[in-house]
């Protein structure tokens, strides 16, 4: 129902001129492609043109701001800070966590994208006791990754990624999302 529901909300909109833009890449995949497979076909009564309308039209806010290069359109500090960016899994999954990276790099920031996995939350499965000691597990595999990169700071698109890294360093703030270190360029 919410697949549905959704889908005939921002339909309208989009047939209207609008795009639909989100910050978490799992709502933009959600969008992109779980709802199409979801509502696509005859088991669903919504139109086939509206999930294909919204699935072509969504974006995630990194993929929106390099594919429109909105980016080289405003006039940006230089930055030093260099950072160490951990893509989402869902991103990687869809061949578009290299957006975020590009968008940094022309906005002057050195930015080194880990070569990582998952960062073990995957959603809420890290908070369910039966699976924390694995999800701590894991993220150890990437705080080490992180302790290797060169990077000043940390960025990551994914709540539950920017969580899991708060962990790393207790007391330290919870990392960034690259749309607020592209906020951070602007002059």
């Amino acid at each position: 129902a919410a697949a549905r529901d959704a889908v005939e909300t921002l339909a309208p909109e989009v047939s209207d001129g609008r795009d639909v833009v989100v910050v978490e890449p799992t709502d933009a995949v959600m969008l992109q492609s779980d709802y199409h497979d979801l509502l696509d076909g005859d088991a669903s009564d919504v139109p086939d043109a509206d999930v294909a309308t919204v699935s072509e039209n969504t974006y995630g806010v990194m993929e929106y701001v390099d594919a429109h290069r909105l980016d080289e359109a405003i006039d940006l500090n230089a930055p030093t800070e260099s950072l160490t960016y951990h893509g989402h899994c869902h991103q990687k999954a869809t061949k578009k966590d290299h957006h975020a990276v590009g968008v940094l790099r022309r906005a002057g920031y050195g930015v080194d994208p880990l070569d990582s996995s998952c960062c073990g939350m995957a959603g809420s499965f890290g908070y369910e006791a039966e699976h924390y000691s694995m999800s701590k597990a894991i993220g150890r595999i990437l705080f080490d990754q992180v302790a290797e990169s060169d990077g000043d700071a940390v960025v990551a698109p994914g709540a539950s990624c920017r969580t899991q890294l708060k962990e790393r360093d207790a007391g330290a703030p919870e990392p960034p999302h690259p749309v607020e270190k592209l906020a951070a360029a602007l002059a």
